[in-house]
């Protein structure tokens, strides 16, 4: 069953000001980014960060830009894509946050220092949609290539997992995790250096 209002008339209308179009939007879309949201939020800091706030945080975001004649929606499905892009993004903020305002030096670290530091740089800085959007392709592509294991264990780390946690929760030694993460650590670089060459 399709909407009885298309996005890209509601999108037109958000442009102007409309208040109504806005709240349909919010409607629309708002119980599947907060699903979104808390499946990206670990366990572990379901107490700081709170999934709403990140959502209300994207539509703020959104519509801001949207007046700002910021985004370009041209297909029927840009629309969520570009929602799922900022929440995705705003959740992956938080989680670095609260984990960088608690950080626990035993835990070793996915990169280097000097990763960190540029990865800290990036997360303070308000990204343009393009820079989104680009980011998240890549890490898409980069996640697709894994296998199902090896996905869910990165997944697992990018969460704030450690690697004695990610062990115990999937029953695998943490000596196998260890590995996976190098080999993948690996293949980020490996691919990372192949598109500095093209």
């Amino acid at each position: 069953m399709s909407d009885p209002v298309d996005d890209s008339d509601l999108v037109a209308r958000c442009r102007t000001g409309d208040q109504q179009a806005a709240q349909i939007l919010f409607d629309r879309f708002v119980e599947r980014l907060l699903t979104l949201a808390r499946r990206r939020i670990s366990q572990r800091l379901s107490s700081r960060v709170d999934a709403e706030d990140i959502v209300q945080s994207v539509f703020r975001t959104f519509f801001n830009r949207l007046k700002k004649d910021e985004f370009h929606i041209d297909e029927q499905d840009d629309l969520f894509k570009l929602l799922v892009r900022i929440t995705v993004h705003k959740t992956l903020r938080q989680i670095a946050f609260h984990k960088a305002a608690k950080r626990d030096p035993s835990m070793e670290t996915f990169q280097g220092e000097h990763s960190q530091d540029q990865l800290a740089q990036v997360l303070d800085e308000e990204p343009s949609p393009q820079t989104i959007v680009a980011f998240m392709d890549h890490l898409e592509h980069f996640m697709t290539q894994l296998r199902p294991e090896d996905r869910q264990i990165l997944e697992l780390r990018l969460q704030g997992y450690s690697t004695d946690e990610i062990a115990t929760q999937l029953g695998l030694y943490d000596r196998k995790i260890r590995r996976v993460l190098e080999r993948v650590r690996a293949m980020a670089e490996n691919e990372s250096s192949n598109q500095e060459e093209e």
